[in-house]
């Protein structure tokens, strides 16, 4: 079973270009059917602690594959904020 923390602790690849997006910051839960809608990386770092973020938001249906080091996703019609660099 995969934890929401083990999924933090990956890296986000976009399946198109090979580019890192960042890593897991959250996760939208239908608790009422078990099942993750989507997920959230925030944008521009570590560093946003006490002011809001632009966050980009990958919807369940297109996470591809979560291997043991990263997550690896399909992003083309998402918004993709910039400088997910970490």
């Amino acid at each position: 079973m995969l934890k929401s923390f083990d999924l933090r602790q990956k890296k986000v690849i976009d399946v198109d270009t090979a580019e890192k997006i960042g890593y897991i910051r959250d996760m939208d839960i239908d608790f009422e059917n078990g099942k993750i809608n989507s997920v959230s990386i925030p944008c521009g770092g570590f560093f946003h602690i006490f002011k809001k973020v632009e966050r980009t938001v990958i919807p369940w249906e297109n996470i591809i594959a979560i291997g043991s080091e990263f997550v690896i996703v399909r992003v083309s019609g998402t918004d993709i904020c910039h400088g997910n660099v970490n």
